[in-house]
């Protein structure tokens, strides 16, 4: 069995290696407010990764009979809606998981 201080170094390990560099010609931040957003993207990442898993969870729950009730009528706009509504929940399922920093 694993001791308690074993469990924390991993778990700790574990967020380390969500944290992501900055991108290259991001804005200048001083030393303490990148250190901070380091141990916000570090420990944010699988947060970021639960809350838009479930957005695309919900985002499909709506869409999808959306626009299947669209497709069912003869509206004008219905091809700009239901696009709007794909376009909507690419937005919310595709991308990165990950927290990137700014």
């Amino acid at each position: 069995m694993l001791s308690r201080v074993a469990v924390v170094m991993v778990l700790v390990l574990a967020c380390a290696s969500c944290a992501a560099s900055r991108p290259p010609g991001a804005p200048l931040m001083t030393r303490d407010a990148a250190n901070g957003q380091a141990i916000a993207t570090a420990i944010g990442a699988p947060f970021h990764a639960l809350f838009k898993a479930t957005a695309c969870v919900v985002s499909t729950v709506i869409v999808v009979p959306t626009a299947a009730a669209l497709a069912l009528t003869d509206r004008r706009e219905r091809e700009g809606e239901m696009a709007e509504s794909y376009a909507g929940l690419g937005r919310n399922c595709y991308g990165s998981y990950t927290l990137e920093p700014i």
